[in-house]
């Protein structure tokens, strides 16, 4: 376990070797809560949680024909959720 000391600012400074193996980059930021006697820190994400269906909808290709708002959108909510499935196996 490393150890690290707060400054009269309170801040302190996150080791180099945990900052790099868990890739944390300046600007970072992260929920703090106690837990017991603990600090825990959690990077936040660096884009907000998003499901399939919010994106659903957003995608164009040019040339493709118009079609009924619902079946495009429908369409590319199946193509999305497949993708999503190929990545979790």
């Amino acid at each position: 376990m490393q150890t690290v000391k707060l400054s009269t600012k309170g801040q302190f400074v996150i080791p180099n070797d945990i900052r790099k193996s868990h890739h944390l980059a300046v600007g970072t930021e992260f929920a703090i809560s106690f837990v017991g006697d603990e600090i825990r820190l959690k990077p936040l994400p660096i884009f907000p949680v998003t499901t399939v269906d919010d994106a659903a909808g957003l995608l164009a290709r040019r040339g493709a024909k118009k079609t009924d708002e619902q079946i495009t959108r429908a369409k590319i909510a199946r193509m999305l959720k497949a993708r999503d499935a190929a990545t979790r196996k």
